[in-house]
């Protein structure tokens, strides 16, 4: 009966969906997750052809909803403003975002190359901050798969390096490249640290890291790690409800506290 209402429902384009409580992560008295809801109705995606598509393309390689692959879309156009930077993924699964966000920087001409980092092989580094992943999850990809979705694309500004990224695979990355975007889809603690460690030297001031399971129960250890990095004072980190957290560099340089009156540095 129940899938009898949500296929009638689906033909007039309703969702039925069942509203979840606050749900602990830990089992703490603290409760973290709940359903979110957003009541904002502006939805640029679909006036966006390119993009719809695109996407269209894409969806069956990606585990990312339509309303982050379009955050990743407009996201490859704002980083181009950091100086033409490259752009990382680490966490590709089957290609989708990742193609996604080449197609796009092909699209606007950018002389971006985007580079495609996974194991093929699951979850790496998963520890006690990880509540769900053991490792080894998300191995059902291959290098393969992904080489084959971007032929079908015509992308020919992706390159893939399989292993773990930074230990195996970061060493083939030319030192002297800079990037102006990053996201990081990699699900546990350790695994995204790293991930930051190694690249945010190598972010370009403006340029921007996406943490793509920030939002959601399951992901506590990136939630964690991402909660970290608030009181650090070379960049910004934004909580987006879609589900990703979206940290950007700001110049590092010491300024001084100004006489508000004079307009001056203050003595």
């Amino acid at each position: 009966m129940k899938n009898s209402i949500q296929r009638l429902l689906g033909a007039f384009g309703v969702q039925l969906i069942r509203l979840q409580g606050p749900v602990s992560e830990t089992g703490a008295p603290e409760l973290v997750y709940e359903r979110i809801l957003p009541v904002a109705t502006y939805a640029p995606w679909n006036s966006s052809p390119d993009f719809l598509s695109t996407y269209s393309l894409i969806k069956d390689n990606t585990l990312v909803d339509r309303y982050r692959c379009w955050e990743l879309w407009t996201l490859v156009e704002q980083a181009e403003k950091a100086n033409d930077g490259m752009i990382l993924e680490v966490g590709v699964w089957r290609g989708g975002t990742g193609a996604l966000m080449a197609k796009k920087a092909l699209l606007d001409g950018s002389s971006a190359r985007v580079y495609l980092c996974d194991t093929f092989e699951g979850v790496v580094k998963a520890g006690s901050y990880d509540t769900i992943y053991k490792g080894g999850e998300h191995a059902d990809a291959s290098q393969h798969i992904v080489e084959d979705l971007l032929q079908k694309m015509d992308i020919t500004n992706a390159r893939i390096l399989k292993g773990i990224f930074p230990d195996d695979t970061a060493r083939l990355i030319e030192p002297d490249i800079r990037f102006s975007l990053c996201h990081i889809d990699v699900d546990v603690y350790q695994s995204a640290r790293d991930v930051m460690a190694w690249i945010w030297e190598r972010m370009l001031p403006g340029g921007i890291v996406v943490y793509d399971d920030y939002g959601f129960k399951g992901c506590g250890g990136i939630a964690k790690y991402v909660n970290e990095q608030l009181t650090e004072r070379d960049r910004l980190v934004l909580h987006n409800l879609n589900g990703h957290a979206i940290v950007i560099k700001t110049p590092t340089a010491n300024v001084s506290r100004f006489d508000l009156s004079m307009g001056r540095p203050a003595s």
